[in-house]
């Protein structure tokens, strides 16, 4: 019942408000989607046994144009598409060609996403859903970017942005194929004076211009020359076709590249000619197609100067344990000549190197840092009029959902967030560094996110989701209206209850900012529902959005909200492979989610997507661990008709401890998202146990065992745990407490004991495999008091000169001589002794066991203390390693 999961306002309880990233409806899940959701899932369970209110809600992310982009696809009948539809994920051609309009395709896939959420057991109030699309939501989107605007945030200007030529439109992470984040890097385009114009060479080391030698052009290409503004430049055809959109010019004539060979062109810079020469690995749609030659510091250009024996160095950096930089590293590593594959490794050593401990020898910038000189030449160059700045792609190459490959425009008159503001981006770090982000390691990222953050086009001229409230031709993007929307969720349920035209920007002042006067009595409840639930206190999502989405929520949040109502903390996972390889269309290895919970249930998924990886490594999901993890939960649930029986048993007590020690050993670590490990010592290990204690037991009696494993396990396995608990209490789960560990029920000499015995039939088996000869009769023999107290003061005293002090003073004279003896071989272990198992429990547990290591054995066994010894390999036992003797 869905019921059981909705959140109310209750100031009795602790509130915990967690969220996920809300899905894009533009196809049905598949199993790696499972991955975020049930971390989050699990989160929110384990808070609510602790006793906390919780809210968890989900939406529908519907804004930009992916879904206008499908819709068309498949009114095109797009055989790709339709193809990929019935093949992976069961859908007719005959509904899948109905799909052409983008709402009802929202609606759709939007059904079979939230189908597929209740099937993995999400715990989700699903009352609190809408779609980004949503006119109340629309009116909150307008409300955000006004608070922005006014703060000045919002900005209007000339500004390169990733651009796809087929929709006409700035495009972002959830334009792309694949959701790739296209990332503009700047480069510099050096002039060299040729004929009546300039060759444009495109560097990202403008500092090394002093160094050139010569110029590369590759002959097969064709090049253009371009009349723009005052000048004249030469590009390669390919480069012009993506710089037309930043060098507004007119093609004036088209040339070979055979054209160029042997010329010269002057440097600038140097005033210096240098010859051009041919070389085939000069890309045309590469930077401008054209690439100066820095031979002393840059390996493929020494190994190809090299390879046609015009070998020239000029050196202008110097490098400590280096002459010639690059001919050295080119010499050391062997590298053949300029197709040589090691020359992408000399290039990236030489220039990290270089950048960081590199100090120039040109005159104009001695002892300078190659790091500082090269924004230095930079700028020295473009205020000279040698050098242009252009824009890449660094990620390239990235493809639009239209097909086109995405390329950097200069856009006038385009809105942006300005997320280089530095006010902005210090408070932001501020947060970034007090906020809880899990894993740790991960804090690095977002700063270097903020840090490198600029403006960002947040417009589109077409797409789903909100008009901009400045210019209402444009839309509100994707990345830019998916930032603070889980304080929609708080009064979305009930929001709906007002007319949209009443949802001003008085209306939202109040409602969040608590300024202004409440408009009535509902407006006063909707104020009262989003202070009881801010701030978000866990944002959970993939790794791929810490570079986008996740910065931008912590840098909006601070941008609308008080202080004291910003996230508290950020949850990151990796993803989930399949079969060990990356989910791909292309590979025919993605499993929807439906189908992937039919065949082998939720708690399976749940289980293998969770508990098979540290939170940020990938989760590799296969068919032999998912049957592996179905098997182990069948086991479990053939037990649960023991869980009402009580037991004192020796072996009782021994699962007792076991059950407690786990729980005491996973205390803390729901908190720090070490599921993995909970997994391995709750499910993998507790199964060995109960497979051992059924060995053990003549009459299994669980009921302490379920009551305490059902709940620790409940967030993970919620149909399983809810079957159990229904069975053994004829109640629901989700209204019990997380179990608390009973210390006095922990015994380690109990847990030791039933490990003794283990290894102890594994002994037996192995000496018979040795020996080749069946065993007729077993002895077991106990170690004898004085090496118990041995082993005591070895755990206690960890110094051989007080153990043997000790052995003087408090053994038994005939004994003191054997002390000393068994101290010397043991020795070398004393520093990581423990106390020995209590002599009395083990032997109560052999005992005990007796029948069974008989039947394991398959001959008579005997236990006996070593004084009792019949054979002289009696004495070779220690407190936790009987003596065993094969007859």
């Amino acid at each position: 019942m869905e019921e059981k999961y909705y959140s109310e306002v209750d100031e009795r309880k602790e509130k915990v408000f967690i969220t996920a990233a809300f899905p894009y409806p533009n196809s049905p899940q598949h199993i790696g989607h499972a991955r975020t959701y049930t971390i989050t899932d699990v989160y929110a369970r384990y808070n609510r046994l602790r006793g906390k209110n919780v809210l968890f809600p989900m939406g529908f992310h519907v804004t930009g144009t992916p879904i206008i982009a499908m819709a068309k696809r498949i009114e095109e009948k797009d055989e790709e598409l339709l193809d990929i539809f019935e093949r992976i994920y069961g859908i007719s051609r005959e509904t899948a060609e109905k799909l052409t309009d983008p709402k009802n395709l929202v609606m759709y896939f939007s059904k079979e996403i939230e189908e597929g959420m209740k099937l993995l057991g999400l715990s989700i109030d699903w009352r609190r859903k809408f779609y980004s699309f949503d006119k109340h939501f629309n009116k909150f989107i307008e409300w955000q970017f006004k608070k922005l605007k006014d703060k000045g945030y919002i900005v209007k200007g000339e500004h390169p942005v990733p651009w796809s030529v087929k929709l006409n439109s700035a495009v972002g992470a959830h334009d792309t194929k694949g959701d790739v984040d296209p990332e503009i890097e700047e480069i510099t385009a050096i002039k060299f004076k040729f004929e009546d114009g300039y060759l444009l060479t495109a560097t990202y080391r403008p500092e090394t211009i002093y160094g050139v030698t010569n110029i590369w052009i590759n002959k097969e290409e064709k090049y253009v020359k371009v009349r723009t503004n005052d000048e004249i430049y030469f590009v390669s055809k390919k480069a012009f076709e993506k710089l037309k959109y930043q060098i507004e010019g007119e093609v004036l004539e088209e040339k070979e590249g055979s054209y160029f060979i042997g010329k010269k062109a002057k440097n600038l810079a140097t005033e210096r000619d240098v010859p051009i020469y041919n070389a085939s690995f000069v890309k045309g749609e590469e930077g401008t197609g054209i690439v100066m030659s820095v031979p002393a510091h840059a390996p493929y250009d020494y190994a190809a100067l090299r390879d046609i024996g015009k070998v020239e160095l000029i050196k202008i950096i110097d490098l400590k344990g280096y002459d010639i930089p690059a001919k050295e590293i080119v010499e050391k590593m062997s590298i053949k000549d300029q197709n040589d594959e090691k020359l992408e490794e000399a290039t990236k050593i030489i220039y990290k190197e270089e950048a960081y401990n590199g100090k120039m020898l040109v005159e104009k910038y001695k002892g300078m840092s190659v790091k500082e000189a090269k924004e230095k030449v930079k700028e020295d160059l473009v205020k000279e009029g040698k050098a242009l700045k252009i824009w890449v792609i660094a990620n390239s190459p990235v493809y639009s959902r239209a097909g086109d490959e995405v390329i950097v425009k200069i856009v006038k008159d385009q809105w942006f967030i300005d997320y280089g503001n530095k006010e902005w981006k210090e408070k932001t770090k501020n947060h970034i560094n007090n906020m809880r982000i899990i894993p740790e390691s991960i804090r690095k990222q977002f700063i270097d996110t903020v840090e490198w953050l600029n403006r960002k086009a947040c417009t589109r001229s077409s797409g789903l989701g909100t008009r901009f409230p400045f210019d209402k031709d444009k839309m509100i993007e994707a990345l830019s209206d998916s930032t603070i929307y889980m304080a929609f969720y708080t009064i979305s349920h009930k929001i709906k209850q007002f007319r949209e035209e009443e949802l001003d920007e008085e209306f939202f002042d109040y409602l969040f900012l608590g300024k202004g006067k409440a408009k009535n009595s509902l407006h006063e409840e909707l104020r009262k529902e989003f202070l009881y639930w801010y701030p978000l206190d866990s944002r959970h999502s993939g790794a791929d959005l810490i570079r986008n989405h996740l910065t931008f929520f912590i840098y909006n949040h601070v941008a609308v909200f008080p202080p004291e109502l910003w996230p508290r903390q950020i949850v990151v996972n990796g993803f989930v492979l399949m079969e060990g390889k990356k989910m791909s269309k292309s590979f025919g290895n993605i499993l929807p989610l439906k189908k992937a919970i039919k065949e082998y249930s939720a708690d399976v998924i749940r289980l293998s997507v969770v508990g098979g990886s540290d939170l940020l490594q990938d989760s590799d999901f296969s068919k032999s661990v998912a049957e592996g993890v179905k098997s182990r939960l069948k086991f479990f649930k053939s037990l649960a008709s023991y869980g009402d029986r009580e037991g004192n048993s020796v072996i009782d007590k021994w699962l007792s401890s076991r059950i407690n020690s786990k729980l005491k050993k996973v205390e803390g670590k729901f908190e720090k998202f070490k599921l993995r490990e909970i997994v391995l010592d709750m499910f993998y290990e507790m199964y060995s146990d109960l497979q051992w204690y059924v060995k053990r037991a003549k009459e299994p009696s669980l009921k302490e065992f379920f009551e305490k494993w059902s709940l620790v396990m409940h967030p993970f396995i919620p149909f399983t745990t809810e079957e159990i608990w229904k069975e053994l209490k004829g109640k629901d789960i989700i209204k019990e407490s997380y179990p608390e560990y009973e210390e006095d029920k922990i015994s380690y000499d109990r847990e030791k004991s039933e490990e003794i015995i283990r290894n102890l039939i594994e002994d037996v088996k192995t000496i018979e495999k040795l020996t080749g000869k069946k065993a007729e009769k077993v002895y077991v023999y106990v170690s004898d008091e004085w090496k118990y107290k041995l082993f005591n003061l070895c755990s206690e005293l960890k110094d051989m000169n007080k153990i043997r002090e000790e052995i003087k003073k408090s053994f038994e004279k005939e004994k003191i001589g054997e002390a000393m003896k068994l101290l010397g071989k043991i020795s070398k272990e004393i520093h990581k002794m423990n106390k020995p198992v209590r002599k009395e429990i083990l032997i109560e547990h052999i005992k005990d066991a007796k029948e069974l290591i008989e039947e394991e054995v398959k001959a008579k066994v005997e236990i006996l203390e070593e004084r009792q010894g019949k054979h002289k390999k009696a004495g070779s036992s220690l407190p936790e390693k009987p003596a065993i003797v094969i007859e």
